[in-house]
């Protein structure tokens, strides 16, 4: 079995996208021994309902009713699931361009409205839980324009990117990676089944309450997409990160000196460019070239070891006082402490060990 497919982890707006999206990828990692794991944000609360499921949904609400069809499908398609909670259905709407869009009255706790690192950190717990060998979603679009689909895309890209994990979404031709629907049709038949509430079956078309008829599509394609970006990009934004670390310690050395303000917005400028560099970016290799453009200053040219004062001055630029060493030693500790500080997927890997080592010990 490829071993991205050993643990995959299918990120969600609402129950029945799992199966009519990508039905056949999830029955088709269980059915090979991989773990399929269905992660959806919401529970569809704002989705029509059939005639015949009216009442069911009157007795318990459409949010409960939605659930139990998403386990069953679960159960069907040979998956597990996890939900996210926190944010509701934010309804849909047709736009005059074809696209859906949120509903006129969606909530200002609706998926659509959500701020994406919000989602991307609810999105982030989940896989410190699971430990995924990859992520699938919709594509950039969310298939058909709808808000919430483009929110789960947007939360699973830059979960991925902290993670370090292998995105793939859906695409419409072939593409990277693709599931024939045959081998696992019976399973996605009875998934699809189960979201009664929503949709019938009807020969090899599905039919949604709003009487809409799409065919089962017969293969799934999906495209690994790069969550990082493009290798000039990122020389380039190294490059920046460099002078402006060397803009720092130029204007830092000559400053540093005027106190207070002068040394204080001196570390400050330092320090927050290299931890803020750090803590937005997560890139060591980033954060390494600003820490030679600073400390490099700092370092070559403005302290003087043997006293003789720097370039053949009279006097060192950096002089051996409070403020001199100050603006020595604190750049550099922050430097060590930014290079030194795990990024996400080390922090999970750590994590995970705890949690495997904590388990075993209960088991002795």
């Amino acid at each position: 079995m490829d071993p991205r497919l050993e643990r995959v982890m299918f990120v969600h707006a609402h129950p029945d996208d799992e199966t009519l999206s990508t039905g056949a990828a999830i029955a088709s990692v269980a059915a090979g021994g991989g773990d399929a794991v269905v992660v959806t944000f919401t529970l569809g609360e704002r989705g029509e309902i059939r005639a015949e499921a009216q009442a069911a949904v009157d007795e318990i609400g459409i949010g409960e009713v939605r659930r139990a069809e998403l386990e069953a499908a679960l159960r069907a398609l040979g998956a597990r699931g996890r939900r996210i909670h926190g944010w509701d259905d934010s309804g849909m709407a047709w736009h005059r361009s074809g696209k859906a869009q949120a509903a006129p009255d969606a909530p200002p706790t609706s998926l659509s409205r959500a701020d994406v690192d919000d989602l991307a950190d609810a999105l982030g717990f989940v896989v410190e839980e699971i430990d995924p060998t990859a992520l699938v979603t919709y594509d950039a679009d969310g298939g058909y324009g709808h808000p919430d689909h483009v929110a789960a895309h947007h939360a699973a890209v830059i979960v991925a990117r902290r993670y370090d994990l292998p995105l793939y979404v859906r695409a419409k031709s072939a593409a990277d990676v693709s599931f024939p629907l045959a081998p696992v049709k019976d399973r996605v038949l009875d998934a699809l089944a189960q979201h009664r509430s929503q949709l019938t079956v009807e020969g090899d078309d599905v039919v949604h309450v709003g009487g809409q008829r799409r065919p089962i599509d017969t293969v799934e394609h999906y495209r690994l997409i790069e969550t990082r970006p493009e290798r000039r990009t990122r020389w380039s934004l190294r490059v920046g990160a460099l002078v402006a670390g060397a803009v720092v310690g130029v204007v830092g050395t000559f400053s540093h000196q005027q106190l207070p303000w002068g040394l204080g917005l001196s570390l400050i400028a330092a320090v927050g460019l290299i931890t803020g560099i750090r803590a937005a970016s997560g890139s060591r290799p980033m954060t390494f070239a600003a820490v030679i453009g600073l400390v490099g200053v700092v370092a070559v040219i403005a302290i003087d070891p043997l006293g003789r004062g720097a370039w053949g001055t009279e006097r060192s630029l950096v002089p051996s006082n409070l403020p001199g060493w100050l603006w020595s030693l604190v750049p550099a500790a922050a430097s060590l402490f930014a290079l030194a500080w795990p990024d996400a997927e080390a922090r999970r890997r750590i994590r995970m060990a705890s949690k495997q080592r904590t388990e075993g010990e209960m088991d002795r």
